[in-house]
C-alpha cells in the first residue's frame, strides 16, 4: 500500500527556479515596500558615488569694466585739429559684459588658457560667469583638482582673455588703418592733382599768387593818392608862379635869362657902360642941347654900348634883350633878385611836379590794365586754390584720424580690470558631505511620502469624497 502511494504521490524537492518564483511572489505581494527599498538603495548608491568623487576646489575672481569714455582734443597752429573720442562702452545699444561672458567661454580663450596650463581643453573645463545686476562686474568661478590648480586656472583664464582682447584690438586697428590708408592714398592723389593744376596755371599766367592782386590794388591806391597830392601841389605852384609873374611883370623864362645875364661879366660891363653913357648923355643934353658935339658923341657912345649889350645878350641867351633892359638891374635891388630866384625855383618845381604827375598817370594806367588781367586770373587761381585747400583739408583730416585711431584702441573692446584677484580655496568645494546627507534625507523623505500616499490612496480618496 505504501509503495502504491509512493508511486501515486512522488516526493517533490524544491529547485532553484522554484525558490526564485517564491521570491518573485513575495515581491509582488509587497510591491510598495520592495520599490521603496530599491529607491532607498539607489539613493544610497548615488550618495556613495558622489562622496567617492575626487575632490575639487573653486577659485573666484571679479572683473570690472570702466563706465566712462575719454576725449582728447589737439589743435596745431596753421595745421589743423585732431580730436580723439572714446565713448562709454554701455551707450552703444549693447552690454560689453555679455560679450566678455561669451568670450570667457569661447574655444579660443579656453584653448589659450589650457595651453598655458599644459592641459587639454576638456580637462581645463569651462568657467562659470555671473553678471552682477546694475553693475559692470563679472564674477568668474573655475574649479580644479587642488587649490593651487584652481587659482592658476583663474589666472590663466584672465591672461588668455586679455591676450584675446589685445589680438582683437590689434586686428581692428590694422583693418581700420588699412581702410583709411587706401582712402588716404586717393586723397593724396587728389591733393597732388590740385597742386599740379595750380603750378601749371602759375607757369602759364603772370599771376603767381593772389597776394600780387592785393599788392597791385594797394600800389594803385597809393599811386592815385600821390597823384591827387601832386596835382594839389601843382595847382598851388602854378598859382604862385602866375601871381609872382604878374607882380614882377616878368615871366619865369625872362627871369631866368635875367639871372643868366646878370652873372655874365661881359654883359655886366656893357650894361654898366650903357648906364654910364646914358647918365652923361642926360647931363649933356640938359646943359647944351641936342646939337652939341659932346651930346652927339655921347649919343654915339650910348648907341654902341646898347648894340654891344644886345649882341652879348643874344649870344648868351639867344633872345633879344632890348625890350627888358629894366629887368636886368638887380644889383641895386636884392629883394627883386630873390623874387626872381623864387620865381625860377617855383617854375622848376612846377616842371618837376608835372613830370612826376605824368609818370604817375602813366603808371596808374599801366596798373589799371594789369589789374584787369589780374582780375580774370585771380578768379581762376582762387578756384584752383579752393580745390587744393579742400583736398588738403580732407587729406589732413584723414591723416589726423589715422593717428588718433592708434590711440583709440578701446573703442570696440573696452578695457577690463581685475577687481578681485583669484581666490585660494581653503577647503574643497566638492564632494560636500553636508550636501550629500541633506540630499539623501530629502530623497528618502519624498520616496517615503510617495509610498505612503500610494499605500493609503483608497482611504485618502474616500476621505476626500466624504468631505466633498
Amino acid at each position: 500500500m505504501e509503495s502504491h502511494n509512493e508511486l501515486r504521490y512522488p516526493l517533490i524537492i524544491p529547485s532553484r527556479y522554484d525558490k526564485f518564483r517564491g521570491w518573485v511572489y513575495r515581491i509582488l505581494k509587497w510591491p510598495y515596500m520592495t520599490t521603496g527599498l530599491m529607491a532607498y538603495g539607489f539613493i544610497f548608491i548615488l550618495i556613495l558615488l558622489y562622496l567617492g568623487k575626487s575632490p575639487t576646489f573653486k577659485s573666484e575672481m571679479d572683473l570690472v569694466l570702466p563706465g566712462t569714455g575719454n576725449t582728447s582734443n589737439v589743435s596745431l597752429s596753421e595745421v589743423g585739429q585732431v580730436v580723439s573720442q572714446t565713448g562709454t562702452p554701455f551707450g552703444a545699444g549693447f552690454n560689453p559684459r555679455v560679450n566678455y561672458k561669451e568670450m570667457l567661454s569661447s574655444r579660443s580663450v579656453l584653448d589659450r588658457a589650457a595651453e598655458a596650463m599644459g592641459l587639454e581643453t576638456p580637462k581645463f573645463g569651462k568657467p562659470k560667469v555671473k553678471l552682477t545686476e546694475q553693475t559692470s562686474i563679472l564674477n568668474i568661478t573655475i574649479t580644479g583638482k587642488s587649490a593651487d590648480e584652481a587659482q592658476m586656472k583663474a589666472w590663466a583664464l584672465y591672461e588668455a582673455l586679455q591676450a584675446e582682447l589685445d589680438n582683437l584690438r590689434a586686428d581692428e586697428v590694422a583693418r581700420r588703418d588699412d581702410s583709411i590708408r587706401n582712402v588716404l592714398a586717393q586723397y593724396r592723389e587728389r591733393s597732388n592733382f590740385a597742386r599740379a593744376n595750380i603750378v601749371d596755371f602759375q607757369q602759364r599766367s603772370i599771376l603767381v599768387s593772389s597776394d600780387q592782386m592785393d599788392k597791385l590794388v594797394g600800389s594803385l591806391a597809393s599811386v592815385n593818392e600821390k597823384k591827387m597830392y601832386i596835382q594839389s601841389e601843382l595847382s598851388e605852384t602854378e598859382d604862385f608862379i602866375q601871381q609872382l609873374s604878374i607882380s614882377l611883370n616878368v615871366s619865369p623864362a625872362l627871369a631866368g635869362k635875367a639871372l643868366i645875364l646878370q652873372s655874365d661879366p661881359e654883359f655886366r660891363s656893357y650894361y654898366q657902360e650903357l648906364n654910364t653913357a646914358s647918365g652923361i648923355l642926360s647931363e649933356y643934353q640938359s646943359r647944351w642941347g641936342e646939337g652939341h658935339p659932346k651930346v652927339i658923341a655921347e649919343q654915339e657912345r650910348v648907341k654902341i654900348a646898347k648894340a654891344s649889350l644886345i649882341s652879348r645878350g643874344q649870344e648868351v641867351t639867344g633872345a633879344d634883350v632890348s625890350a627888358f633892359f629894366t629887368s636886368f638891374n638887380l644889383d641895386n635891388n636884392p629883394k627883386r633878385a630873390q623874387l626872381f630866384a623864387d620865381l625860377i625855383s617855383a617854375f622848376a618845381r612846377k616842371e618837376g611836379q608835372s613830370a612826376r604827375y605824368t609818370e604817375l598817370q602813366r603808371a596808374s594806367l599801366h596798373m589799371q590794365d594789369q589789374l584787369k588781367v589780374y582780375s580774370r586770373e585771380v578768379a581762376e587761381l582762387d578756384r584752383l586754390q579752393r580745390e587744393f585747400d579742400m583736398a588738403e583739408a580732407i587729406f589732413t583730416s584723414a591723416a589726423g584720424r589715422l593717428e588718433a585711431n592708434k590711440a583709440d584702441v578701446f573703442a570696440s573692446y573696452p578695457v577690463i580690470q581685475m577687481l578681485a584677484t583669484p581666490s585660494f580655496a581653503v577647503k574643497q568645494s566638492s564632494p560636500n558631505p553636508v550636501i550629500a546627507i541633506a540630499a539623501g534625507f530629502a530623497g528618502m523623505f519624498f520616496i517615503t511620502f510617495a509610498l505612503v500616499v500610494l499605500w493609503q490612496r483608497k482611504s485618502i480618496i474616500n476621505l476626500i469624497l466624504k468631505k466633498g
